[in-house]
């Protein structure tokens, strides 16, 4: 039986997942065995995107998600220079793991697989943690909940990054109303062998007792999360904090993924 704080990390880690797994284009997968849905989980209905394979995980849209398409409002003089200062801090985070092996080495595990336009995402145990334990609304642009990856080899490059907020209401984030953040639900999460598995598609009709099945951590809704990507070559057409990247592709350069909306093949 799993205590408090277990429970309390899982669902950490179950924000961090989705964040990886929902988005609005494009990249790999990772290890761990994927458990096909149930007859009576059908996903719900996704939402019209850029992609041609409505089944990626990273390329659907939930209600939250679909307001981060409305173009940005502008900001003032005072908060550009502050969002700036913002966003360096970010970036120089990001850039401290440049590859998969820099972040493993740091202590970061892959949660979930790579799916198109949301890339792979790593957690650090106690950063996720203490993120939870805070439960403050204020966020630090040098402390995101999770590193996002072009890919799971080794060499695979840092490409942005994603916070994650315990609060009821969205946090008030970076400076100005630009980063619109968002949340999951229905979330299935399990955990084997120091791997992290997502085996049914989040925001869907799963149930509870599917989940249970699997011995996994159940959750109706998420934490709050948003995506900045803040790594030079990899800006978002979109903008820098839209869900998805549409420039991260599965490894065989299309948006192919299985049914629980995570890349096909190799991880690259």
């Amino acid at each position: 039986m799993r205590n408090q704080g277990g429970i309390a990390f899982a669902a950490t880690l179950a924000a961090v997942v989705l964040g990886a797994a929902c988005s609005s284009s494009a990249n790999h997968s990772a290890a761990g065995k994927v458990v096909a849905p149930p007859a009576n989980a059908s996903p719900a209905e996704p939402a019209t995107t850029t992609t041609t394979q409505p089944t990626a995980i990273g390329l659907r849209t939930n209600v939250d998600e679909k307001a981060e398409f409305g173009p940005d409002k502008p900001l003032t003089p005072a908060q550009r220079q502050e969002l700036a200062i913002q966003l360096v801090a970010a970036r120089s985070t990001a850039l401290r793991y440049p590859t998969v092996a820099a972040a493993t080495r740091a202590g970061y595990i892959l949660a979930g697989e790579f799916t198109p336009g949301a890339g792979a995402h790593y957690v650090s145990i106690t950063k996720s943690a203490s993120s939870y334990l805070g439960h403050t609304s204020a966020m630090d642009p040098a402390h995101p909940l999770a590193l996002i990856y072009e890919g799971t080899a080794p060499t695979s490059r840092v490409v942005g990054l994603m916070y994650g907020a315990f609060t009821v209401a969205a946090p008030e984030g970076f400076t100005g109303p630009n980063d619109h953040w968002h949340r999951h639900t229905n979330l299935c999460i399990t955990f084997d062998k120091g791997s992290i598995g997502i085996p049914f598609p989040p925001d869907s009709n799963v149930k509870k007792s599917a989940c249970d099945a699997l011995h996994g951590q159940f959750m109706r809704e998420t934490l709050w999360m948003v995506h900045a990507w803040v790594v030079p070559g990899w800006d978002s057409p979109q903008g820098v904090f839209s869900h998805a990247n549409i420039d991260l592709h599965c490894a065989d350069g299309t948006d192919r993924t299985d049914k629980i909306g995570f890349c096909t093949g190799a991880s690259a």
